[in-house]
C-alpha cells in the first residue's frame, strides 16, 4: 500500500521571504510541517515558540493540524508598532511634529467635545 503525503507550503517572513515545500502525512501538525523545512536548522537564531504562526493569515498554535496545500506562516516580528508609525506619516504629512504615546489619541479632545454637547 503507497504511503499517502500532504503538500504543504511552509514561509519564513525573513526580510527577504523563504519558501519551502513539504510533504507530510495526513494528521500532521504545523510543527511537523515547520520540522520538515528545516527552516529551523537553516536559522539557528529561529525560537517558533517565541513567533507567531498561522495558515493561510490566519493565527494557529503550532499543535494544530495541517491539510493538504496549506500554506503555513512563520511570522517575523513587526520594525515598529503599525499604529505609532501610521501617527508619525500623519504628524508629518499635516506638518506638526505631536510626540506619539500616551494621550496623543485625541481622547481627552473627544471626551472635551463629548461633555459640551
Amino acid at each position: 500500500m503507497a504511503r499517502v503525503e500532504w503538500p504543504v507550503e511552509v514561509v519564513y517572513g525573513a526580510v527577504v521571504p523563504d519558501v519551502r515545500w513539504v510533504r507530510v502525512t495526513p494528521g500532521s501538525c504545523v510543527l511537523d510541517a515547520i520540522r520538515q523545512s528545516r527552516l529551523l536548522e537553516d536559522y539557528p537564531g529561529l525560537d517558533i515558540r517565541a513567533r507567531r504562526v498561522g495558515i493561510f493569515g490566519r493565527f494557529v498554535a503550532l499543535s494544530d493540524s495541517v491539510k493538504a496545500f496549506d500554506r503555513v506562516e512563520i511570522y517575523a516580528p513587526l520594525p515598529e508598532d503599525p499604529k505609532d508609525s501610521r501617527r508619525r506619516r500623519a504628524a508629518v504629512k499635516s506638518g506638526t511634529s505631536r510626540k506619539c504615546g500616551a494621550g496623543s489619541d485625541g481622547a481627552s479632545r473627544r471626551y472635551a467635545q463629548a461633555s459640551h454637547s
